[in-house]
């Protein structure tokens, strides 16, 4: 299995299930118009696919760099997608048609010699193009009649190169001197070469299409073939190459360069130290005086380019400090010329002084109109106003007491029927306690009468308490 199949099948959902693999190896053509749902899902898994295969850079190509923004087409990418089970992909030209008709992919030609943006809505492949892919869309491997080949190109991937430019434009957007807007080739390579990818870097076939894109479509900088430099954020436009930046970009490439000899040479020093010590530790004479002689060249290099670096450092940074002094007069001139300007516009201090006097003199216009209207009209008497103002406050307080005086009266209604109920409720509780307590006294009056009374009768008739005795004795049987 190849590199590219094993990351296809491993990375991307839509060939991960069996049934769906042989869908997109099929000869599904047909379905565009009886499924188009069916066709349209395998072509836009495949352009996935593809492109996210471009970016991981195994898509395969003749040399030993694999392009991440390119894709070659050809019998070597029909070998590479070839599956043990299925086969090769059979409409595998339907798929970039369709990517080319969208602007998904366009042929590297066109994309490279284009004059105008791919964005324009006017722009489009060149004829041959169209007309070349429309008839290979039914040339596929295998078929009858038709080649055993895949017609040879290079497409651009669209959606790549966008993501690309997007990430190094928005490192650069924290950058905000102009020197450091400037960038040699080897520069720029160096430092957004994993920007798609921290594994696989950017080709120097990907760089000419990311500057080209940078250029043309997103009007973000202007190169040459030495020298790259990015818009200000303070321009419209890009501005033209010149012969400072072309020494800027070089300079930095210098130090850079000089820079990146420092740590070799420095561990030289520290080997030869080493193995001078080690030579005398073990008496080996002539050995130590070598290694104590290559110790000094690498010493005299290191301080040699050290210095060298020091004075570059020093170079680049009055560079920087005289762009950062040609942006600080260049936006004085700009307000200076705005000012100017603006001053014309009033006409001056001898304007301004006009209008001001106009403005007076308006003034005064305006407070004589007044006071003749004023005059004309019939005086206000303000003994008048005061007695009218004394009678309203009157009649407010006079309200305002009266309103009061209602709300007190009702407060005491309320408080005297409050009174009324609670006087009345006493005299209940009065006379429920008198009656009780009459209530008892006359029963122990009454039976006290009763015995009194029996008492007596008994003592006045001596007889007739002698009969009642009679009677209760019993009878002799």
């Amino acid at each position: 299995m190849s590199e590219l199949l094993d990351f296809i099948l491993s990375h991307e959902e839509a060939f991960r299930s069996r049934g769906r693999l042989a869908s997109l190896y099929s000869d599904f053509r047909t379905q565009i118009s009886s499924n188009p749902d069916g066709y349209h899902a395998n072509i836009a898994a495949w352009k996935k696919a593809l492109a996210d295969a471009a970016r991981a850079g195994v898509i395969p190509t003749k040399g030993a760099s694999h392009d991440l923004l390119n894709i070659q087409i050809g019998e070597e990418l029909a070998r590479a997608l070839q599956h043990r089970e299925y086969g090769r992909p059979t409409c595998l030209p339907a798929v970039f048609h369709e990517a080319v008709s969208k602007k998904e992919m366009i042929p590297l030609k066109d994309f490279l010699s284009s004059q105008t943006s791919i964005y324009k809505t006017s722009w489009a492949p060149s004829p041959w193009s169209v007309v070349k892919w429309g008839l290979r869309l039914v040339g596929v491997l295998g078929q009858p009649g038709f080649g055993d080949k895949f017609e040879v190109g290079n497409f651009v991937v669209l959606n790549n190169v966008e993501t690309a430019a997007q990430e190094i434009l928005k490192q650069m957007s924290h950058r905000t001197s102009s020197i450091d807007l400037i960038l040699s080739r080897s520069d720029f390579l160096k430092r957004f070469a994993n920007v798609l990818n921290h594994k696989a870097t950017l080709t120097s076939n990907d760089l000419e299409i990311l500057l080209t894109h940078l250029s043309r479509d997103r009007q973000a900088i202007s190169y040459n073939s030495q020298t790259i430099k990015f818009k200000p954020e303070s321009e419209p436009i890009p501005l033209p190459i010149t012969q400072e930046d072309t020494t800027i970009a070089n300079l930095r490439d210098m130090l850079s360069k000089i820079n990146s000899q420092i740590p070799p040479l420095a561990e030289k020093v520290a080997s030869a130290d080493a193995a001078a010590k080690e030579a005398v530790m073990s008496k080996q004479i002539t050995r130590a005086k070598v290694a104590l002689r290559s110790k000094k060249l690498a010493e005299s290099a290191l301080a040699q380019r050290s210095d060298v670096a020091l004075k570059l450092e020093g170079v680049y940074a009055q560079l920087q400090q005289a762009a950062d002094q040609v942006e600080i007069v260049e936006a004085m001139k700009a307000s200076a010329a705005a000012l100017k300007g603006l001053n014309r516009k009033i006409g001056g201090s001898e304007g301004v002084s006009g209008v001001l006097d106009a403005l007076r003199d308006q003034m005064a216009t305006a407070d004589e109109i007044n006071t003749i209207i004023n005059e004309s009209g019939e005086p206000v008497d303000e003994a008048e106003i005061d007695y009218e103002f004394a009678e309203l406050k009157k009649a407010e307080e006079e309200k305002r007491e009266q309103e009061e005086t209602m709300k007190t009266v009702a407060r005491l209604a309320e408080l005297e029927k409050t009174k009324e109920k609670e006087s009345a409720r006493e005299n209940a509780e009065r006379e429920e306690q008198e009656i009780a307590k009459n209530d008892g006294k006359t029963e122990e009056d009454l039976e006290h009468a009763s015995m009194s009374f029996s008492r007596l009768s008994v003592q006045e008739d001596p007889e007739l308490g002698e009969a009642a005795e009679k009677q209760n004795e019993p009878i002799a049987t």
